[in-house]
């Protein structure tokens, strides 16, 4: 009746592994000792607070030395970066090895700030930001309707 050729258990394995393979690869890697979730997931951690007259970031930087850090203001955006390379050492017998490049960044929408008067300090694998708020010099005023 039906002229359907026969599906066969091998077709439908690398069927799924075609759909799911890569998927379940990457998580499995969030499991795995020798990659961990830094690989899967590779930025810093960073805290923001708005105070009234400027903004206070740590962002948290282990191991990172302060000439691989930049910080920069860039039309309404503060961008920090890493750039972190450990130097390799092939004749060495490593049998597990996790210090490696680091390369992250993140960047920050923080509107109406004295650029001029940013300030960064880093202190026990932290990096402290304080970014003074500009005056915007808006005032609230209220418009009569004529008529």
């Amino acid at each position: 009746m039906f002229d359907l050729p026969p599906f066969r258990k091998n077709e439908l394995d690398r069927l799924r592994k075609d759909l799911f393979g890569d998927m379940f690869e990457r998580m499995n890697q969030l499991f795995d000792p020798k990659e961990g979730a830094t690989s899967f997931l590779d930025s810093f951690k960073l805290d923001v607070k708005d105070q009234e007259s400027q903004y206070v970031i740590e962002a948290e930087m282990p191991g990172i030395q302060k000439e691989n850090i930049h910080v920069r203001y860039d039309k309404d955006h503060l961008v920090l970066s890493v750039d972190q390379r450990e130097e390799k050492e092939e004749d060495k017998d490593y049998v597990y090895r996790e210090r490696r490049v680091t390369s992250m960044q993140r960047s920050l929408y923080l509107p109406n700030v004295k650029e001029d008067g940013i300030k960064a300090k880093l202190a026990d694998g932290v990096l402290h930001l304080t970014i003074p708020k500009a005056d915007d010099g808006s005032t609230t005023r209220t418009i009569e309707i004529e008529g």
